[in-house]
């Protein structure tokens, strides 16, 4: 079980799904070459070994076969703990029940999306560029990912945009930032900023699936994530080691115009360079107006 469920019957709540979202760390994307009768046993495979998400992506399946694969798979997936999405396709997502969807840059709006499932589903956006990944944080979006990290199949057309692209969406992010695109291992992703890392090829094409995903779950749990804070009242990512006046210079923010609050305490200004930012750290940056 991913991440366990008392009940494996019983859909999560809104914040229940969004809590389980943010503790997660392998996220499955299904392949389109795996024979259609094996993606059941593959994703019951990958979710025994640690997958925490799973994305049902097919695209060339007729509609009432892919209603009843994405209703096995939902069922498969709440049993094990995990969490169930669907590509692009906001009628299967409610055909099947589904705990959400992820979209790419050209598939429905986002709006439109959430519009349509309401407030309990989980929404998530591909993106490719910093500015495509800060747009996202004015979006009703639950999760963004960056990729592809590397160059791959499943998508040829798209230009690989290292993890550079991962660092960039999480320096900006307000919600969980997914890695994804021809990674085989979990570390490297999740130093670079990512909460969690997305394979495809990595599980669908191993010799044991199972196998698989437990080593790449287990590698993504080990590795140093990114501190989640709050700052001003929004969450936001630091890196680990981040100093208070690194933060501030990412913000743009000049540290003499400013007071910095630290859970509930004053930094003085010649500790902003050595303090480091803690984990969980309530952050207030107050701005002098007036000359203070």
């Amino acid at each position: 079980m991913a991440l366990g469920d008392l009940d494996g019957n019983t859909a999560l709540g809104a914040e229940q799904l969004r809590t389980r979202l943010r503790a997660s760390r392998l996220y499955l994307v299904t392949d389109d070459l795996s024979p259609l009768a094996e993606v059941p046993n593959l994703v019951e495979a990958a979710v025994a070994g640690g997958a925490d998400l799973v994305q049902l992506r097919r695209k060339r399946e007729p509609w009432p076969e892919l209603v009843e694969l994405a209703r096995s798979l939902q069922g498969t997936c709440r049993r094990g703990g995990a969490i169930f999405l669907v590509n692009d396709h906001v009628d299967l997502a409610l055909a099947a029940g589904a705990d959400g969807m992820h979209l790419g840059q050209g598939d429905t709006a986002v709006e439109e999306a959430r519009g349509r499932l309401g407030p309990r589903p989980l929404i998530g956006l591909s993106t490719h560029t910093p500015e495509q990944s800060l747009k996202a944080q004015q979006l009703p979006l639950d999760y963004i990912a960056a990729g592809p990290v590397r160059a791959t199949p499943t998508k040829p057309e798209g230009i690989a945009v290292g993890l550079q692209q991962v660092s960039a969406a999480a320096r900006v992010s307000r919600v969980p930032v997914v890695a994804i695109g021809g990674l085989d291992e979990g570390v490297s992703a999740i130093e670079a900023g990512a909460d969690m890392v997305a394979v495809v090829r990595a599980v669908c094409a191993a010799p044991d699936p199972l196998l698989a995903a437990t080593r790449l779950r287990a590698e993504a749990a080990g590795a140093t994530p990114w501190r989640w804070i709050s700052l001003n009242g929004e969450p936001r990512k630091s890196p680990p080691g981040e100093a208070l006046l690194e933060l501030l210079a990412r913000l743009g923010v000049e540290p003499s115009g400013v007071a910095v609050e630290v859970d509930g305490a004053i930094v003085p200004r010649e500790r902003l360079a050595t303090m480091v930012v803690p984990k969980g750290a309530v952050i207030e940056v107050v701005h002098f107006v007036g000359g203070g």
